[in-house]
């Protein structure tokens, strides 16, 4: 199996990471036009070799994964068309997928071998963190696959996500934006507006030096995957429609407070508690030695089912601790 990692980001290195982890006798280039991530990756071990060229980088490639900025991902297609490999499966990360899979239905010659995915990691990728294939460990992998996607093409990401220790979850493109406008990129716009309201007038540099927790929380959204506008504009349609259900709730808040409704306000800060536990990964939850364990035991298993049907019985060794 030869795959390539078209974009080293911390997303695309930390995949190469849990892959060399997981297994042995899969061969990993890695290709990124920025040579300090390059040098990062191959230090790290997560590729084995990289060229510098894009097509050099994929002409031996059963398995193409594009981890790179929305606007990136289109010009990279269309450089590709021509020079796939028979049966090789390509495969993008871009967080919105509408967008991404109309280009490969009208880019792409076979169109069979193309998979939309897109990975929410438990943990935080903000400001440039170390990759490490402990970011993926537990992720939600989205599949995406366009009608008449081959079924060995769906089968070699399922079983890519099963390999870096993920969940794989399929849905459909239109089912897969909506819920990214939701809970990735209304945070986004939300952080975005309050900032500019508390930035945007007389008094700034006295307020910032006030700030709290609660003001420097906001920048994680600002700095998340979804805060470019290329990714926000690509979904605008089912953003603004998350602006309606928002507005509405600010309302009703502004009343709350104004009246000085002290009940109301403490359940609405209950149920919103409540609600944010709930949505938690167990990543980022205190887990009993039992809850750590049983989690621990679910990622070998599924590495374990990746090795038998991925990779065939090709040297596994237990990722590394």
């Amino acid at each position: 199996m030869n795959l390539t990692i078209v974009g080293l980001d911390v997303l695309g290195t930390s995949l190469g990471l849990a892959l060399k982890s997981a297994a042995e006798g899969i061969s990993v280039m890695g290709h990124d036009p920025d040579p300090e991530r390059v040098a990062r990756a191959r230090k790290l071990g997560a590729i084995d070799k990289s060229h510098w060229h894009l097509l050099s980088a994929c002409e031996q490639a059963d398995l193409i994964v594009l981890s790179l900025p929305l606007n990136e991902v289109e010009k990279t297609l269309t450089a590709l068309r021509d020079e796939l490999r028979e049966q090789a499966v390509v495969v993008d990360l871009a967080p919105v997928k509408r967008p991404v899979l109309e280009w490969a239905k009208r880019i792409l010659p076979e169109q069979g071998r193309f998979v939309g995915a897109h990975i929410v990691s438990p943990h935080p990728l903000l400001g440039d963190p170390p990759p490490s294939p402990e970011l993926l460990r537990e992720a939600t992998f989205y599949i995406v696959a366009p009608e008449g996607t081959a079924a060995s093409a769906i089968n070699v990401v399922s079983n890519l996500a099963l390999a870096i220790g993920a969940i794989p979850q399929y849905t459909d493109p239109v089912e897969h934006d909506g819920l990214v406008a939701a809970t990735a990129q209304l945070p986004v716009v939300a952080a975005l507006a309050l900032l500019a309201a508390v930035a945007g007038s007389p008094g700034w540099a006295d307020r910032a030096r006030a700030c709290g927790e609660e003001l420097y929380g906001l920048g994680a959204a600002l700095m998340g995957t979804s805060a470019s506008a290329d990714v926000l504009l690509a979904n605008r349609d089912n953003l603004t429609r998350w602006f309606d259900a928002y507005m509405a709730e600010l309302a009703g808040l502004q009343r709350v407070i104004a009246q000085g409704d002290h009940q109301a306000l403490g359940v609405m800060l209950a149920q919103a508690l409540k609600d944010y536990r709930a949505c938690l990964p167990a990543g980022r939850t205190l887990l009993t030695g039992q809850e750590a364990s049983s989690a621990e035991s679910r990622v070998e298993e599924r590495s374990n089912w990746w090795r038998d049907t991925f990779l065939g019985r090709m040297g596994w060794r237990k990722p590394r601790q």
